[in-house]
């Protein structure tokens, strides 16, 4: 099984369970098929598993560096022509939209939008001017619309992109994702 969590469910009537010493053996999964290509110097995979945008961050950040920041209009054409060439985003007839995460996170107190690998954003490439905080914060590429950015829910099963090494001053946004049963 892969995973990150462990669930511990009791099946009798019992109202308590005590553990003592547990230990949990494994080891860590094979990075999903990806496409690797390279954006202005950067090394990226464009990987082949849908996950929510919290899964997709932790598992770049597990098996690569980061999720894709985009720092220039450079950057942008080249993920664009990436994008383009990724034969399993173009031949998914489920993808018509062509919806692919980046490490876009919008501040859930505010408007503003960042970089969860700790890069600013100065470059933007958003198809609305403004982008009003009641949008969902999660941000991604509409590859089927100009590959603009956009906002996505974030529990959407979309394609995403890793960068795949360590940046100088790489600072990344810590990330933590809480599920509730």
């Amino acid at each position: 099984m892969t995973g990150r969590m462990l669930t511990v469910k009791i099946s009798t009537s019992y109202d308590f369970l005590t553990m003592c010493e547990l230990e949990i053996y494994g080891e860590p999964a094979a990075p999903s098929p990806s496409f690797n290509a390279v954006v202005m110097g950067r090394r990226v995979a464009v990987v082949q598993k849908k996950l929510c945008w919290s899964d997709a961050l932790l598992y770049c950040r597990e098996h690569y560096w980061d999720l894709l920041s985009v720092r220039s209009e450079q950057e942008q054409r080249g993920l664009e022509e990436v994008l383009r060439n990724t034969t399993f985003l173009t031949n998914d007839p489920s993808v018509s939209s062509g919806h692919v995460w980046l490490g876009l996170r919008r501040r859930l107190m505010g408007s503003s939008w960042f970089w969860m690998s700790g890069a600013s954003v100065s470059y933007i490439y958003w198809k609305e001017q403004h982008i009003w905080q009641v949008t969902s914060p999660c941000g991604g590429v509409d590859a089927g619309d100009s590959f603009y950015w956009r906002n996505f829910p974030c529990g959407d099963h979309l394609y995403f992109v890793c960068l795949k090494e360590f940046e100088e001053n790489g600072e990344r946004v810590e990330f933590y994702s809480f599920t509730r049963q």
